[in-house]
């Protein structure tokens, strides 16, 4: 092999290395998730609904995951005693609805999910409360 062939694959393998390390610095690595799923309840499956707040950038996420008819109710709240609010997905399976709100980062976030059928929350369905520290985790 060449020196001038070793040379350039050598500043490519370089090259390479340090794309891979920017992209990784600038990505957000530093983000939490907390993630809640609904629960199986007479003819509601396991998993019919779900629920995330990614930390970074303070994103909310409800999702409905089966064509069961009923729709997806997320809850979310900072703090364990503060005000809750909902995001509510009706749009049907395979359909989210997404939110962002500004939550302070010396906070915990706390989420729940849970199917809603013809206005009426199922509670049987519902997850248990996850929590997530709202800050970055470093």
């Amino acid at each position: 092999m060449s020196k001038l062939r070793r040379h350039l694959m050598s500043g490519a393998g370089v090259a390479s290395a340090l794309t891979g390390l920017l992209l990784y610095a600038a990505s957000p690595a530093s983000a939490a998730r907390a993630e809640a799923e609904t629960v199986a309840s007479g003819s509601y499956v396991d998993w019919a609904g779900s629920m995330y707040f990614e930390s970074y950038g303070d994103h909310f996420g409800v999702c409905d995951n089966k064509a069961d008819g009923a729709g997806v109710i997320g809850y979310w709240k900072v703090g364990a005693s503060g005000t809750e609010h909902s995001i509510y997905d009706g749009n049907g399976y395979g359909n989210c609805e997404y939110e962002s709100h500004n939550v302070s980062e010396t906070s915990y976030v706390y989420i729940q999910v849970c199917l809603r059928d013809d206005g009426d929350v199922k509670e049987s369905t519902c997850s248990a409360w996850e929590r997530q520290y709202a800050g970055s985790p470093l």
